[in-house]
């Protein structure tokens, strides 16, 4: 089994030398972006529910107070989502996550799921990167036929607890697309997080069901974008 609970920070950046011969890859967002809805909520269903079957009430009614703290500002999304996340490590076998990777496969975005195939039929190298937690992205990645996958790792604490997103999320995408000899040339997302990764050079913008504030910004910067129906 593989252990879930890995320290291991992979955000160090480090130069790597990468060969002229670099194959093109494209960047997928996942909440809003590939998938129609959000994948933590859908997460926390998910867990909720195996711990009504499997008597776990102590683990439900500590779901329960973090969620109601946040719906009233008590605690920051991280300080909710930490915890959650690690409850979700905690609870969930292997099987579990297969059974959730394939229950997220039935929100996908078709238009985007369509575009995908293509660019796997032309070879690129296709990664998912989001801010999701790590711990389901394997058996969805491989699911949907994904080369490679970033998400938030889990850490002991909410005060050490970092998301992939923005500066972070960009970085960490453009050191993996180095360690596979390749070079991002398509980016698909939802949200204005992502403009770290939108306003590289040279790329193709895909933006699923984006925000007119996001559409604007990318027109004013004269930064070329399509709109997936």
């Amino acid at each position: 089994m593989v252990n879930r609970f890995s320290k291991t920070d992979s955000a160090n950046i480090q130069p790597i030398e990468v060969r002229a011969d670099k194959n093109p890859c494209v960047v997928v967002d996942l909440d809003g972006t590939l998938l129609r809805g959000n994948s933590l909520h859908l997460m926390v269903c998910f867990m909720a529910s195996k711990l009504r079957k499997r008597g776990g009430y102590g683990s439900l009614l500590q779901i329960g107070m973090l969620l109601i703290k946040r719906r009233l500002g008590l605690i920051s999304h991280i300080r909710m989502k930490q915890p959650l996340h690690y409850m979700a490590t905690a609870t969930l076998s292997d099987e579990d996550l297969k059974e959730f990777a394939g229950l997220l496969r039935q929100s996908l975005d078709s238009a985007l799921a369509e575009r995908l195939d293509e660019y796997r039929r032309k070879g690129y190298y296709l990664m998912l990167a989001t801010a999701a937690p790590d711990l389901y992205l394997p058996p969805l990645a491989a699911a949907l036929g994904f080369d490679g996958f970033i998400g938030t790792p889990l850490s002991d604490s909410p005060g050490t607890y970092r998301e992939t997103r923005c500066e972070r999320k960009r970085d960490l995408c453009l050191k993996m697309a180095a360690e596979e000899n390749c070079e991002i040339k398509a980016v698909a997302t939802d949200h204005s997080d992502d403009l770290p990764l939108l306003e590289m050079l040279g790329i193709r913008r895909l933006l699923v069901a984006p925000s007119p504030h996001l559409c604007k910004y990318l027109g004013k910067r004269g930064l070329e974008f399509e709109v997936l129906p």
